[in-house]
């Protein structure tokens, strides 16, 4: 019989990759944008020193959102709502995010939320709307692109074998617990 209070626990691999990736990227896409606003400090306005710098501000607003949806997570950390919502708007462009947040919340909750943004993102091939609640993920299109088995999956919580590495959040969302999806023409939720 095991003891107890020798049992160890079983670190999340994926998340503390996740982690260690995105901080492990930080660094040098600070560094490209400061380059870049030194840059367009001396050198006269183009559109490819634009198209530089919106290019660098995606990528880091891309690893605030992988890191909150992939990275490790305990239970005793919180997170602002402000943080989660920056991190959500790197999915601008064709999607508009809204957020109706308590002012901090669980990180463990942030990561869930994060991780079903994913999966809206990924129902809104032409773009769309999501709402972001701290129970809840509504996502909205005239036109929907759901994949039956990953949605049903998601909700049974068990995925397709084999899964795809750009449809990895449903698996790691189903993971963390119990989730209940309802699709319809043109909207699809996440609630957790």
């Amino acid at each position: 019989m095991m003891d107890p209070a020798n049992a160890r626990v079983t670190p999340d691999l994926a998340a503390l990759v996740g982690s260690r990736l995105c901080h492990d990227l930080v660094s040098p896409l600070g560094a490209i944008g400061n380059g870049v606003e030194l840059l367009q400090m001396v050198a006269p306005d183009s559109p490819e020193l634009a198209l530089i710098a919106e290019a660098v501000a995606a990528a880091q607003a891309r690893v605030r959102l992988f890191r909150v949806a992939f990275g490790a997570a305990s239970p005793d950390q919180m997170l602002r709502d402000t943080e989660l919502a920056q991190a959500l708007a790197s999915l601008g462009g064709r999607l508009s995010v809204t957020t109706a947040l308590p002012p901090t919340l669980p990180r463990v909750r942030a990561k869930r939320l994060a991780l079903a943004v994913l999966c809206a993102e990924s129902a809104l091939a032409w773009g769309g709307q999501i709402a972001v609640t701290d129970q809840r993920i509504t996502a909205t299109a005239p036109r929907l692109r759901l994949d039956a088995e990953l949605w049903h999956g998601l909700a049974q919580g068990a995925m397709p074998d084999p899964l795809a590495p750009n449809r990895v959040h449903f698996a790691l969302l189903a993971a963390t617990g119990p989730v209940t999806v309802t699709t319809a023409e043109t909207c699809v939720s996440i609630t957790l």
